[in-house]
């Protein structure tokens, strides 16, 4: 990638980092790579910054210096909570403060928290259906949220919620429930393209809806081969379908911008308008077995290089 890109991309206007998922999925079992070579990996591409990885150091200073000894800074990290159960709500409030507190040490701006209860994720055990949020749930959640907002804020680190296939905070529906019940100056959104998708949305239209409210985002492109498979048979979204999440990733629903056939300059477009300068970065569940995730972060990089450094709409940069 050349200097003025590369320049482009740490001025702040639309930077570009990618997650190691690409590298090591522990939720899948792919991959087995150490996190200096996926450093080493992601400096070399030329991205601006790395999101974090279970591979990489836990201690935050170390990990600092690691990543900026490659040229690349952290983006931001992401942990589950399970704030909708009262009887482990302090526990949970409090490892998510560690966590925030983990992203600022770091070096990120931006912490990512996904609520699990109900969830092939939830702390009480895996399920299988997912089950909506009850009211009082509802408001414990964006309760807490705001808390680790508050707290997250005087660190000087944005907190985003990241919507995820297999819980109840999934579809258009939810997240904008989500969005409605808390401050927008405390608690952001992370949008993942891919997730909307599966969620049974469409990525450019929740992005014209939310796009204030956006403070990170991850890029996931959609096989459209794959997503007419598992909808084949009906005219309902995916979430509708019940298609367990991990079926849908393992069979490579998920791939870098530019592989599928989502249409990221829309959703580029709707995020400049609202003013939107933060982080863009590349994640897609693909066993590196068959998809190097260097020729896929290569592939990613240019993709989005060249279009984010296309003028705005109306000639503005």
């Amino acid at each position: 990638m050349d200097g003025t890109v590369t320049e482009y991309w740490r001025s702040g206007r639309g930077r570009l980092g990618i997650c190691p998922i690409g590298w090591v999925n522990g939720f899948l079992g792919w991959g087995h790579a150490k996190g200096a070579q996926v450093m080493d990996e992601i400096g070399r591409l030329g991205y601006a910054a790395s999101e974090n990885s279970a591979v990489y150091p836990t201690d935050p200073a170390r990990l600092r210096e690691e990543l900026q000894a490659r040229g690349l800074v952290l983006s931001g990290a992401y942990r589950w909570v399970n704030f909708a159960y009262e009887e482990r709500l302090a526990d949970e409030i409090e490892a998510a403060k560690r966590h925030v507190r983990f992203c600022a040490q770091a070096g990120a701006d931006v912490a990512n928290l996904a609520e699990a209860a109900h969830s092939v994720w939830d702390a009480r055990g895996p399920v299988t259906t997912v089950t909506p949020l009850s009211s009082p749930q509802w408001r414990r959640v964006a309760a807490a949220l705001e808390e680790v907002g508050t707290f997250a804020r005087g660190l000087g680190v944005s907190l985003a919620v990241h919507p995820h296939g297999g819980t109840a905070i999934e579809t258009p529906g939810e997240i904008l429930t989500l969005l409605e019940l808390t401050d927008p100056e405390l608690v952001g959104l992370c949008l993942d393209t891919g997730h909307v998708v599966y969620g049974g949305g469409d990525p450019v239209g929740l992005a014209r809806q939310v796009a204030e409210r956006v403070v990170y985002v991850h890029l996931k492109d959609v096989r459209a081969d794959v997503l007419a498979e598992l909808r084949r048979g009906t005219e309902l979204g995916l979430s509708e379908l019940g298609v367990p999440f991990e079926e849908a990733a393992r069979r490579h629903l998920f791939c870098p911008p530019g592989q599928g056939y989502l249409d990221f300059g829309a959703v580029v477009a709707e995020l400049r308008a609202a003013a939107y300068d933060g982080w863009y970065v590349v994640e897609a569940e693909q066993d590196p077995e068959l998809h190097p995730p260097l020729e896929a972060g290569r592939s990613a990089l240019a993709y989005m290089s060249e279009l984010l450094a296309r003028p705005a709409a109306g000639g503005g940069g």
